[in-house]
Formats: structure tokens, sequence, C-alpha cells
């Protein structure tokens, strides 16, 4: 059981950390709002993960995956969502680079010697619509509702019922993925000030539109 343990914890560690929609969607939010915004962002995504961990527990993700059309239908609307998203990241991008043109143009015409530092030019997130999108970008996701069910099997516990080591193996994965989100929205904080720069902002805002434009047109190009 030990050895078995072990494998999946690393499995699970491997598939958290590798980045995916919900840490462009945390970093894109965190540049927005900073650290609040970030963690409300990681509760979403948390609150997400336990939905999908105990729909696959119960069976209710086969459901999903057995059913073409409801399956195909998840996709869409979530790879729609993800589109959706980043074209707000880029519609961001340019704002920022038009105020930044115009704040330039401002200073060109100020005395010289008069030094001001530039402040955010981000429409600031609140945590309410952070933990929505962070919820939502999981949920919408069938992907992940997918890998819930594939992994689990993989993995067989001697002595343990079915229900028993789909709960634990759950709740592992689910634990596991809350302690990285803690360690990325604690390094987030730490680095707050740097991500509320303007040209900071920017830069993210672009990136992850990109991003995000791309893990939608890549989510919805799957079978």
């Amino acid at each position: 059981m030990t050895a078995q343990l072990l494998a999946f914890l690393l499995t699970s560690l491997l598939i958290i950390v590798v980045p995916g929609p919900d840490l462009v969607l945390l970093l894109r939010n965190a540049a927005r709002g900073g650290q609040p915004v970030a963690a409300a962002t990681a509760a979403g995504i948390m609150v997400g993960n336990a939905v999908l961990a105990g729909a696959a527990v119960a069976g209710l993700t086969a459901l999903l995956t057995g059913s073409e059309l409801l399956y195909t239908a998840v996709r869409l609307v979530g790879a729609l969502y993800l589109a959706y998203l980043g074209i707000r990241s880029l519609i961001d991008f340019a704002r920022q680079g038009r105020r930044a043109t115009d704040s330039a143009d401002d200073s060109a015409a100020a005395a010289p010697g008069s030094h001001g530092r530039g402040s955010s030019t981000a429409a600031v997130m609140d945590s309410g619509t952070s933990f929505r999108q962070g919820l939502m970008s999981n949920l919408l996701n069938p992907k992940v509702a997918a890998f819930y069910l594939s992994l689990f099997p993989q993995f067989q516990l001697p002595g343990m019922s079915e229900l028993s080591q789909h709960l634990l193996l759950a709740g592992l994965f689910w634990l596991l993925a809350l302690v990285w989100y803690i360690v990325v929205v604690t390094v987030l904080g730490a680095i707050q000030r740097i991500l509320l720069r303007r040209s900071v902002q920017r830069g993210l805002s672009g990136v992850a539109g990109v991003a995000l434009v791309g893990l939608g047109a890549t989510l919805a190009a799957r079978q």
C-alpha cells in the first residue's frame, strides 16, 4: 500500500504543478488585484476541484465522459469561457498601452524634475468575481473530470473497498493541490509590489490573454 500511495502522490504532484488554465488565470488575477484576489481565485479553483473529486467518487463523472453529447457541450462551453477571459485580458492589455501613452504625453508636458510613480491602470478586481472565475474555469474543463475518473482506478490499495480508496485518493489529491496553491499565493503576496507595477500588469495581461485564448482553442479542438 505504501508504494501505491507514494506513486499516487508523485503522479498527483506532477499533474498539479504543470501549468494549465487555472494557474494562468491565477497569475492574471494576481496582477489585477494582488494577493487577496489571487487567494480568492485559488479558493474558487479548490472548490471546483472538491466538486469534481466528489463527483468522481460518486460515479457522476462517468455520466459526463460516457455521454459524447454532454461531454462535447461542456468542453465547448469551457473553451468559450477561457477564450472570453483571454479576450478580456487582451482588451486590458490594449487599454493599458493607450493609458501608458497618455501618461507619457502628460509627463512630457510636466515641469522638469517632477517625478511620480506610475499607478496601476488595470481594472481592480473584487474577490467575488475572481472566486467565480476560478470556480468556473475549473468546473467547465471536462478534462479535469475525466482526469479524476482515469487516475483513481490506476492505484489499488489492498484491504480497502473501491469507494474507500477513491475517497482517500481524492482527499490526498485535493490536499496536495491546496498546499500547492497556498505556496503559489504566498509567493505572489511576497512579490505583490512587483505584480502591481503598470508594466508588469500590462505584460501579464498580454501573456495571459494569448495563453487563455490558446488554451480555449486547444480545448475546443480536442475530441
